[in-house]
This record gives C-alpha cells, sequence and structure tokens, in this order.
C-alpha cells in the first residue's frame, strides 16, 4: 500500500521543521533538549497543524527508547497498561517513550495511572495538546514535565515546505 502524501513529505530532520524557530532554531531550548540525547518527559501545546506530531515523531526516531502512541480521544486505562507492559520487555529494556496525542482527552484517573512509570523513568511522556495543559493535564504530569508552546505557523514559514 502506499504511503499517503503527508507522509512522504512529513519533515524528517529538525532542519525540515517550518515554524517554530523560537523553540526549534539553533539557540532554541527544544533543539538543545534534543541534542543532548536525555529527554525529558514533555508537553506539546499549541494549534493543530503546527508541527507538534512532527516533532516527536524526529525525537523517537533518534532515541533508544520503544516509542508507543496514544490518542487520548479513544485510549483506555487497559492501553495505558499494555504501554507500562512494554516497559518489561527486551525492546523497552531502555525505557518506552510514549507520545499521548490529545492528552485533554483522558480523565484525572486515566492520566494518574502514568504517574509511576514517569517517576521511576520507565517511561518518558511526550505528550501533546491543543487546549492550555495549565487546565487540562494533571497537575503531578505537568509538575513533572516541561511545556513547550507551538506558535501558528506563518504564510512566509510554508514557503520551504511547499519548495520541498
Amino acid at each position: 500500500m502506499p504511503k499517503p502524501l503527508a507522509d512522504k513529505i512529513r519533515p524528517k530532520t529538525l532542519d525540515d521543521v517550518v515554524g517554530q524557530k523560537h523553540i526549534l532554531g539553533e539557540n532554541g531550548a527544544l533543539r538543545k533538549i534534543i541534542q543532548s540525547g536525555k529527554i525529558p518527559n514533555m508537553i506539546f501545546y499549541g494549534a493543530s497543524g503546527v508541527g507538534k506530531t512532527t516533532v516527536a515523531r524526529i525525537i523517537a526516531e533518534n532515541t533508544n527508547l520503544k516509542m508507543c502512541k496514544l490518542n487520548g480521544t479513544s485510549a483506555s486505562v487497559s492501553d495505558i497498561k499494555d504501554v507500562i507492559a512494554e516497559t518489561e520487555t527486551i525492546d523497552g529494556f531502555n525505557g518506552v517513550l510514549l507520545y499521548l496525542d490529545e492528552i485533554q482527552y483522558l480523565n484525572k484517573k486515566q492520566q494518574q495511572s502514568l504517574l509511576e512509570f514517569i517517576e521511576n523513568g520507565s517511561i518518558t511522556l511526550i505528550a501533546s495538546t491543543t487546549e492550555n495543559p495549565y487546565f487540562y493535564v494533571y497537575g503531578a504530569i505537568l509538575s513533572r514535565s516541561t511545556v513547550f508552546e507551538f506558535k501558528p505557523v506563518s504564510a512566509e514559514d510554508i514557503i520551504p515546505a511547499t519548495e520541498r
């Protein structure tokens, strides 16, 4: 089955990501974190289509962690338990990078089920949300994460992507 066009043109490196120079530019805090190789728990906050998922994929591809992806609109506690179980496999030996899209749709209990594993380091969480995380993310997870705001992409920032 052929790849969708969006997957074919999706940026593969941080330099290919359009916009977000405030965090991904040469001296951007997120770029420096990624380059360090020590990925903390993070929450990406911003409108749809600004690169949150793309940056999470780039991070995942450059770590030794097993990547798991869940979407808050459909994930259950059972799905979260399946991710936790991955931490006990050979693939998850170095830890699991959990990309949790739309975390604002998980209830407090679902978010709490991750806390122990975030605290002990067996799960590194990268969560994304279109809503203000200070209102929608469980406080204990928020306090253990670094929040990055992704800003709207300007028309001039899109030009390199269209040329690519």
